[in-house]
């Protein structure tokens, strides 16, 4: 079944290809509680995001706040991945870096300012970080 429900074009995350046996029938417990899968707490409203490499729980209270951050990471990714395609160099010119760290006269602040991006209008520069 792995390989349709991959076709199918839709999410699908699981520790194994075949679920555990349990009882016979299952039945609802409960809709919109708090729940514990493998020691960590989800609870309704909270994004989970998964890919290949794992998944992750985003309590609701700051999903928008790791959003901003995590979009504004992939901003960069593509802008360096562009650079090093463009002008191949050690990628070491560029990383490592962190959100909200990166600073303006660094050659990754450099790189991003000649693609419009500061920190005016990021919050992954030093002294620009909302969180």
């Amino acid at each position: 079944d792995t390989v349709l429900i991959i076709n199918y074009g839709f999410p699908c995350f699981s520790y194994a290809t075949t679920a555990r046996q349990g009882p016979a029938a299952m039945q609802p417990w409960e809709c919109n509680g708090v729940v514990s899968v493998s020691g960590t707490v989800v609870r309704p409203g909270d994004a989970i995001v998964g890919d290949q490499d794992g998944v992750v729980v985003v309590p609701a209270k700051v999903a928008e706040m790791v959003y901003s951050i995590a979009h504004g990471r992939e901003e960069i990714e593509d802008i360096v991945k562009e650079e090093l395609t463009k002008n191949p160099g050690p990628p070491g010119k560029f990383y490592p870096f962190m959100s909200g760290k990166v600073k303006v006269d660094s050659p990754l602040g450099k790189l991003l300012a000649t693609k419009g991006i500061t920190p005016e209008n990021s919050n992954q520069f030093e002294g620009s970080a909302n969180w």
